[in-house]
């Protein structure tokens, strides 16, 4: 049984410039825990923030930008911030 749910934060940024990367959809595609259809926009510093998430856990995340998409496997525990480069 998982300990906890928590807000997991995240920043995607391009990887070649660290410029943050707005308007990007990040949801998840799998994880180790049922979890609830979540997706979140990055803002204009490419932050964002998925609710209610069970830790520790792993994650599939799936972000659509620029008309490319990524999937991306990450280990969550209670004080994750993303660091994404894209």
């Amino acid at each position: 049984m998982p300990s906890a749910t928590t807000s997991v934060r995240g920043v995607l940024y391009r990887s070649a410039t660290g410029a943050p990367v707005e308007g990007a959809i990040v949801m998840i595609a799998e994880g180790s825990y049922e979890h609830p259809d979540i997706a979140a926009q990055t803002d204009d510093q490419g932050n964002f923030s998925l609710p209610e998430l069970q830790v520790p856990g792993t994650y599939t995340l799936l972000i659509n930008y620029s008309n490319q998409s990524k999937r991306l496997t990450v280990n969550i525990t209670k004080d994750s911030v993303l660091r994404i480069p894209l």
